[in-house]
């Protein structure tokens, strides 16, 4: 007998006694629910109490949500502070402050005293930069034997981008630095060239 219906004929039948055995369902169990909607009354408006547990007795003098806290406010770590958006902004750029000069405003002790301070943490800052590039020009000289002609030309090209330490307490240490690791002799007056 099954061999008479078709797989269309079984699932239409299936769908609509589903649909039938769900509505029925719905309205045995949900009946006041759909008669308060279509008359307009929702109870949902109103929040319902949550229920009470046994524990809730213990802390009724004493809420949970409560500015007591038992282990109180957390702390900021050390050295950290809340600033609010008024109280915080960004330096000028030294450009800026190259052209502020520049433009003949007037700079009172203190603030030529941390324009000195800035110039010479820049050069500080480049220290490190040159003695890799130094390190780098004795390991080429080392494996391709260079000859002090090959040094000069390489260093002009360090020279050139560190200007900035040129007549600074700092040259004298580079110079003595390269009189230490270079290879061959080299005088005084050729370290001097090297940096102009």
């Amino acid at each position: 007998m099954l061999k008479y219906f078709t797989w269309q004929q079984f699932l239409v039948a299936a769908l609509v006694l589903s649909i039938i055995w769900y509505t029925v369902i719905i309205l045995l169990f949900y009946h006041h629910k759909i008669q308060d909607y279509l008359n307009g009354k929702n109870k949902d408006s109103t929040p319902s109490e949550p229920l009470r547990h046994a524990w809730d007795e213990d802390f009724e003098d004493n809420p949970l949500g409560g500015e007591d806290d038992l282990m109180g406010k957390s702390a900021l770590p050390e050295g950290m502070t809340r600033l609010s958006m008024a109280q915080f902004g960004f330096a000028p750029r030294i450009s800026d402050a190259a052209t502020e000069q520049e433009a003949g405003e007037s700079w009172d002790t203190a603030t030529e005293q941390k324009g000195a301070d800035e110039v010479r943490e820049r050069q500080q800052s480049i220290i490190p930069d040159v003695l890799e590039e130094l390190k780098s020009i004795f390991h080429i000289l080392e494996t391709q034997q260079g000859t002090k002609q090959d040094f000069i030309s390489l260093f002009g090209l360090v020279s050139t981008k560190y200007h900035s330490i040129k007549g600074t307490a700092n040259q004298q240490a580079l110079n003595d630095y390269i009189r230490e690791n270079v290879l061959f002799p080299i005088s005084d007056e050729e370290l001097d060239n090297l940096w102009q």
